[in-house]
C-alpha cells in the first residue's frame, strides 16, 4: 500500500494533476518527495516543547476532525512538491520576488489542496480515513511577537525524514528549499521511514561551514543574520502593505503578495542538499 500510495501521488503530479500553469512555460513542480512516519512517533510530541503547548499531534488532529473516533494507530504523509526551475531562476533578480514566483505561491496552495484531496479519495476507496488539518476549521495561524501556526509543515516534514532546517528556518530537502509542503493523516499503517540526519540542522552548510551565509545576503529587508530569523521582519517583508502594493503594480491582486522567497534562491541549497558535495 506504501507504494502503491508513493506512485499514485507522483503520478498525480507528474501526470494527471494541473501541474501546469498558464504563466509558465513549464510544469509548476518537479518529482515530488514522499514520507511516511508513524503518527505515534514520539518527536511529534515534543514538538509541544519546542514550538508550543498548542502545536497539534497527529492523534489530536485527527481525533478534532474524526469527532468521537480514536486514533489508536496509523500514519503521517509528508510530501515536498519542488518548484521547477523556471520559477527558481525567476526569483533571481532584483531586491522584489518575481512575478512569477508570487502567482505560483497563490496556484500552488490551490494545487496542494487539489493533491490532498486526492490522496484521501485514494484511502477512503481502500476504507481508510484521511485528514489534511491546515484545511480544517482547527488549524489556526496566529500573529504576534512571534508569528506560528497549530500545524507546522516543517516540523512535520522532519518529522517524517524530509529533511533538516536552515539557518533561515526553512526545510533544506534532498531537492532543495523552493519547494511547497503538505501532509496528511491516516488510520493506515505502514512502515516509517528513516530520519536519515544527526540533527534538526544537519543539512544546512552554514553549521558545517561558518563562512555560507549566502541567504543572509540574499535578504533585502536584513531579517536575517547568523543568530537566525527575524521572524516579524520577514513576515512584513512578505505579506505587510509594501508587499501588497508591489504585486498590485505589477498586475496582480493584493491578495497575491504570497510570500518573498530570495533567500530561497540564488543559494546552494536552493535545488539541493549541499551537503552531498561534501560526502
Amino acid at each position: 500500500m506504501k507504494n502503491f500510495l508513493k506512485d499514485s501521488i507522483k503520478k498525480y503530479v507528474m501526470e494527471k494533476g494541473d501541474n501546469f500553469f498558464d504563466f509558465l512555460d513549464t510544469n509548476g513542480f518537479k518529482n515530488p518527495l514522499i514520507r511516511f512516519a508513524s503518527a505515534k512517533d514520539p518527536i511529534f510530541n515534543s514538538f509541544k516543547e519546542i514550538i508550543g503547548e498548542y502545536h497539534l499531534t497527529p492523534t489530536e488532529a485527527y481525533e478534532l476532525f474524526f469527532d468521537g473516533e480514536k486514533l489508536k494507530k496509523g500514519s503521517v504523509i509528508s510530501i515536498a512538491l519542488p518548484f521547477s526551475d523556471e520559477i527558481i531562476e525567476s526569483n533571481k533578480q532584483g531586491n522584489m520576488p518575481s512575478k512569477k514566483w508570487l502567482l505560483m505561491g497563490c496556484s500552488g496552495g490551490g494545487f496542494t489542496s487539489e493533491l490532498s484531496s486526492y490522496i484521501s479519495t485514494i484511502l477512503k476507496d481502500k476504507g481508510y480515513n484521511a485528514i489534511n488539518p491546515t484545511s480544517q476549521n482547527s488549524f489556526k495561524i496566529t500573529l504576534d511577537d512571534n508569528p506560528h501556526s497549530n500545524w507546522s509543515q516543517k516540523h512535520i516534514a522532519y518529522g517524517c525524514g524530509l529533511g533538516t532546517f536552515s539557518l533561515n528556518g526553512s526545510l533544506i530537502t534532498e531537492k532543495g528549499r523552493a519547494i511547497l509542503l503538505l501532509s496528511l493523516i491516516t488510520n493506515l499503517v505502514v512502515e516509517p521511514d528513516s530520519r536519515p540526519y544527526k540533527n534538526h540542522t544537519d543539512n544546512c552548510l552554514h553549521y558545517h561551514d561558518k563562512e555560507c551565509g549566502e541567504c543572509i545576503e540574499r535578504c533585502p529587508v536584513d531579517a536575517l543574520s547568523e543568530n537566525g530569523i527575524d521572524k516579524l521582519k520577514c513576515f512584513e517583508r512578505s505579506f505587510g502593505e509594501e508587499a501588497k502594493e508591489y504585486a498590485k503594480s505589477i498586475g496582480l491582486k493584493s491578495d497575491h503578495a504570497y510570500g518573498c522567497g530570495l533567500c530561497l534562491v540564488g543559494v546552494p541549497c536552493e535545488n539541493e542538499n549541499p551537503l552531498k558535495s561534501l560526502n
